[in-house]
């Protein structure tokens, strides 16, 4: 049985989408954690409000909070919703003074 190229093109998608469904429950599994486990803890982060965001500063933020890592937000920057235990969002002003910090 030979296909002819249009129905060659019509089926090469398909396959394509089939393989795509396999792939997405290693991609949902969150990665492992390293160095124990990190949960940011919202009590510390109160004492940094009205300081500036430099470097420094947001490294003491995620020591003192538990955090693995921090987003420092700027006025009218876009961020997604996505929740993460692990994570601290520092939101600034235009003079890059923190207004709030939160877990997430």
């Amino acid at each position: 049985m030979r296909l002819s190229p249009l129905a060659l093109l019509a089926i090469l998608p398909l396959a394509a989408c089939s393989h795509a469904g396999s792939s997405t429950a290693h991609e949902s599994t969150p990665p492992p954690a390293a160095e124990g486990v990190h949960e940011c803890k919202p009590d510390t982060l109160d004492a940094f409000t009205g300081k500036t965001a430099d470097e420094a500063t947001v490294k003491q933020l995620v020591s003192a909070s538990g955090a693995r890592n921090a987003r420092v937000v700027k006025p009218g920057m876009a961020v997604t919703m996505d929740f993460r235990q692990d994570r601290v969002t520092v939101q600034v002003d235009a003079q890059n003074r923190i207004e709030r910090a939160s877990c997430g």
